[in-house]
């Protein structure tokens, strides 16, 4: 039935449609309380949400709390009456997910990029694992609404393609228009946005639609991005520019960012900086436990630093330190410009130590005598899955809420 959602409809079907929508969001939630959200008299609201019922769309959770007489009913979402499957397409690894209603992950599939992962090779690749997860897992294809795809790097969203194809390493991927192509081969809905937008979806989606309708979701991986939900909902515009938060000025004589100019939070804060500045360190002679690691400094990548920082190296940690200060110096900037109610921040660093501390107290601390400012500073809950989660969530949106 939610596929009867989209396009044209009934008055009735509006009405099913909203109700569903609210439940999604509020459940559990009472009869009492929907009427008053919607202005439903009492009878029209449980002749509709019956409807739901039969239709297995949603249920009475069972955890109402009696006052005296018979325990009222609850609703919530039935969340395997359909499925959606999320996508994070990258340059470094593909992630597959079968999700259910409340976007938990069913199934899981991942694949690392490498020469052999042409265009069409991954996309095909997704097509299989789309097939095997829904075979594993007894789903019927009737029972998947659509592929949502999440992708880092820029995109035409006109034409489904990539922007700057050449950062895969195999080729194939020009002028390949990823939804045209995933819709032949599944007839289904597919739909494809920026991965960091779909990061703040999910996690907005997830844990946060109860408590605000303001929400802006950071991350820091090989660059610097952010996404925004504005009144519920998901920031997007025609030219991307999620990564105009990296290209910040944190210091105007700064050192010189890959984009050309300098001071920018991306030559500080991002992987490849950071990294960077701990081989420079070492070649002037500081000491770290990387040197008995590596026979040449220019062999350390980000892997080993992340090791030697769970072992508390003292030079990887002076430089993540400062690099998380530079970081916080961004994100009050940010907070100045968006006003969330929440920052949530992700990324290959944010689970590690000190990373996230240092962000969180250097911004607070810059923000502080800005008492109309109370925004709240957390960690992502699932750092690595977000953007395919997100993903997913698109579709389920493109179902459930107006726009």
């Amino acid at each position: 039935m939610l596929k009867e959602f989209i396009g044209i409809t009934s008055p009735k079907t509006k009405s099913l449609k909203l109700l569903y929508s609210l439940i999604r969001k509020l459940g559990p939630v009472r009869i009492n309380t929907l009427s008053e959200l919607t202005g439903y008299k009492h009878s029209t609201c449980a002749r509709l949400l019956d409807e739901l019922v039969q239709e297995g769309l949603i249920y009475d959770s069972g955890i109402g709390e009696s006052s005296g007489g018979r325990k009222p009913l609850m609703y919530v979402i039935h969340p395997h009456k359909n499925y959606v499957i999320g996508v994070e397409l990258t340059s470094l690894y593909t992630t597959i997910l079968l999700l259910n209603l409340n976007l938990e992950i069913v199934g899981i599939e991942k694949l690392k990029m490498s020469s052999e992962c042409t265009g069409e090779y991954t996309l095909d690749y997704i097509t299989s694992c789309i097939d095997s997860l829904l075979a594993k897992h007894q789903i019927a294809k009737e029972q998947l609404l659509g592929i949502g795809i999440g992708v880092i790097d820029p995109i035409d969203r006109e034409q489904g393609t990539f922007k700057n194809p050449h950062l895969f390493t195999a080729g194939g991927w020009e002028n390949l228009n990823i939804i045209e192509y995933l819709q032949k081969k599944n007839e289904i809905l597919v739909l494809l946005d920026n991965g960091i937008n779909l990061a703040a979806l999910a996690e907005y989606r997830k844990n946060h639609w109860k408590e605000t309708d303001n929400l802006t979701f950071v991350s820091n991986d090989l660059g610097i991005r952010y996404g925004a939900i504005f009144q519920g909902r998901m920031v997007s515009y025609k030219n991307d520019i999620d990564d105009a938060f990296g290209h910040m000025t944190v210091d105007i004589h700064g050192r010189r960012c890959t984009c050309g100019s300098f001071g920018c939070l991306q030559a500080y804060s991002s992987i490849p900086a950071i990294r960077d500045e701990v081989v420079r360190k070492i070649k002037r002679g500081k000491y770290s436990i990387l040197q008995e690691r590596v026979t040449d400094s220019g062999e350390i990548d980000f892997h080993h630093i992340l090791e030697a920082i769970e072992e508390k190296d003292p030079l990887c940690l002076e430089v993540v330190q400062d690099a998380a200060y530079y970081y916080g110096v961004g994100l009050s900037n940010l907070i100045l410009l968006l006003r969330p109610d929440v920052v949530i921040c992700g990324g290959a660093l944010i689970p590690k130590p000190l990373f996230f501390d240092v962000v969180s107290q250097t911004a607070q601390k810059r923000l502080r005598h800005n008492t109309q400012i109370q925004t709240r500073i957390i960690k992502s809950t699932t750092a690595y899955e977000i953007v395919a989660q997100g993903a997913g969530c698109m579709i389920l949106d493109y179902f459930t809420e107006e726009y």
